[in-house]
């Protein structure tokens, strides 16, 4: 997991997919109409805007994706990531492959918790079991926030 902000995207990659997705973020606001998928590039790179009232751990699941990077931009409000490592978790619901996602019990051990404001961006890899829409800084609220998918195929040199 990588948690900055967007302007320091360029000092952790380099390279054309890694371009088009964060100058696609940087040309977003929380002005930006919602979408269920955006395509970036012909390589399977998108984006999906969406906006939902954040939610207590209880109501929210703890997933991973094997075939693609998420970035999860929040661009009005606050929301809450809880982080995890994909290998010390006990799964819930197997991998579906049409959706890319594996579903994990959430485990009583504490775990990394990012706040995702405004400005900044929380990449996930594979190995990182996250679990989003999580109340920001204690309270439920409305985001509107972006994923963008970057294949993982299309970074491999």
């Amino acid at each position: 997991m990588i948690h900055d902000k967007l302007e320091n995207w360029n000092l952790y990659f380099s390279g054309e997919p890694w371009k088009t997705a964060f100058d696609y973020l940087l040309g977003l606001s929380s002005e930006t109409p919602l979408a269920q998928k955006v395509l970036l590039h012909s390589d399977g790179l998108y984006a999906s805007v969406m906006s939902y009232q954040t939610r207590g751990t209880k109501e929210s699941v703890l997933e991973t994706h094997d075939h693609f990077v998420d970035i999860q931009v929040t661009l009005s409000g606050c929301e809450g990531i809880d982080w995890f490592d994909r290998e010390t978790l006990q799964i819930k619901i197997p991998y579906d492959t049409e959706l890319d996602r594996t579903f994990y019990h959430r485990p009583d051990t504490a775990c990394t918790h990012v706040n995702n404001d405004p400005g900044y961006f929380t990449l996930l890899f594979p190995g990182d079991a996250h679990m989003p829409m999580l109340q920001g800084k204690g309270e439920s609220k409305m985001v509107k926030k972006v994923v963008v998918k970057v294949p993982i195929e299309s970074l491999q040199p």
